[in-house]
């Protein structure tokens, strides 16, 4: 008796997996693919060693967008552990963000992605489920490293270098990773810059039928100083800070970049709220900068205020300025033990987190904005990191199996 044969999903764009015999029926692409969507993020993953049909369903933009979809519904917490005085390798890690202010929850564990290999990274920033990082490398046919790209999925494994930016200005390139929700494209935002100038501004688009290649844009802005590295992108809008001035009382900025229209226009801000160590957030919609007002303007056991500044027209450059008293935080932190802000989620929950890991547990801490509490959370599963680690952590993250190139 023979075996039963597939027909090619060529063959029947609709129908896969059909069976020449009279006692099975047709399985539709739209059936499997909900089947699919109902599978945990490494069954998909295997399922692409499966068959070349299962292989070219999954990238099918239906199938991503569907799945997108879902993962937008279910924000994560992204962990990415870099160990110490050893650069040459980073660990991912996730775990569910919390999106209930009641949760009780006193411990979660965190879910292993996956590692990549790095030679000396720096991670650049972290949206819609990629995450770019700046690399040195020894090149083939180099004998001296070179500043590199690096776009990583920790969901599906899938990493790559971006191409070389041409630029005749031998200096220091700066690069950040945008996200357009509109058109659902990545763009890398890259730009030569020095201490007097940031200039020969190019933007690289991720995912599209073309070949990966940097493209020349107009920016009508000066900006000054070295640009970054902090920034965040929200709905389709990229922020970082410069200076519109080359002196030491140049007036601070933030810049704004449209990922969509690739246009470029700034915030004006007061200096609080572009404070070297001020952090940009994602305050429901809206740029926020939230900065400790302690003397090293982190967290600390000692600590008692944060303030937080709100753009509510970035039109008329319209701040809101907010202080937040915080609560007794000597039982839950060390003597010598620093947090720092990772961001706000969608339950107003400030997150305040340690950047490094060299001592068991390791605990994430939300400060409620509206009850001025604070409770702490332990993560359970990176005790199988040995050593020390430096811990980056991304509020937001969503899993994304698509597959760029």
């Amino acid at each position: 008796m023979k075996s039963p044969r597939y027909n090619d999903v060529s063959e029947n764009p609709q129908t896969i997996l059909r069976c020449h015999s009279r006692y099975s029926s047709p399985i539709s692409i739209d059936l499997i693919i909900e089947i699919l969507l109902r599978l945990p993020l490494k069954s998909i993953a295997r399922c692409r060693c499966v068959s070349k049909l299962l292989a070219s369903i999954l990238v099918r933009l239906d199938f991503t967008d569907s799945f997108l979809a879902s993962s937008l519904s279910r924000p994560q917490v992204l962990f990415a552990c870099q160990k110490q005085y050893k650069n040459d390798v980073i660990f991912y890690f996730s775990t569910p963000q919390p999106q209930n202010p009641d949760e009780n929850s006193s411990t979660i564990v965190a879910n292993y992605h996956m590692s990549f290999p790095f030679d000396s990274p720096s991670l650049c920033s972290a949206v819609s489920g990629f995450v770019c990082t700046d690399d040195l490398r020894i090149i083939k046919g180099r004998k001296t490293p070179r500043r590199v790209w690096v776009i990583c999925n920790p969901s599906t494994g899938q990493s790559f270098t971006l191409p070389k930016m041409k630029t005749r200005k031998r200096i220091w390139i700066r690069c950040f990773l945008g996200y357009d929700p509109i058109e659902k494209q990545h763009k890398a935002l890259a730009m030569t810059s020095q201490v007097t100038k940031a200039e020969d501004h190019q933007v690289l688009t991720l995912g599209g039928t073309d070949k990966l290649a940097w493209r020349r844009i107009e920016c009508g802005i000066p900006q000054y100083g070295y640009p970054g590295p902090h920034n965040i992108c929200i709905n389709g809008l990229l922020y970082f800070k410069a200076k519109a001035k080359y002196s030491s009382n140049g007036q601070d900025i933030i810049v704004c970049f449209d990922v969509r229209s690739e246009k470029y226009n700034f915030v004006k801000v007061t200096e609080r709220a572009v404070h070297p160590e001020a952090t940009l957030v994602n305050y429901n919609g809206k740029l926020a900068s939230v900065i400790s007002q302690s003397h090293s303007h982190s967290i600390f056991h000692t600590t008692r205020s944060f303030e937080m500044w709100v753009l509510q027209d970035s039109e008329k450059n319209e701040w809101s300025k907010h202080i937040y008293i915080l609560p007794s935080l000597g039982k839950y932190i060390s003597p010598g033990e620093n947090l720092f802000f990772v961001g706000v989620t969608g339950a107003d929950e400030i997150v305040l987190c340690p950047k490094s890991l060299f001592r068991e547990p390791f605990y994430v801490y939300y400060y409620n904005l509206k009850r001025g509490t604070i409770r702490r959370v332990e993560i359970q599963g990176l005790e199988r990191l040995e050593g020390s680690y430096r811990v980056d952590t991304f509020l937001n993250h969503v899993e994304d199996v698509k597959i760029l190139k």
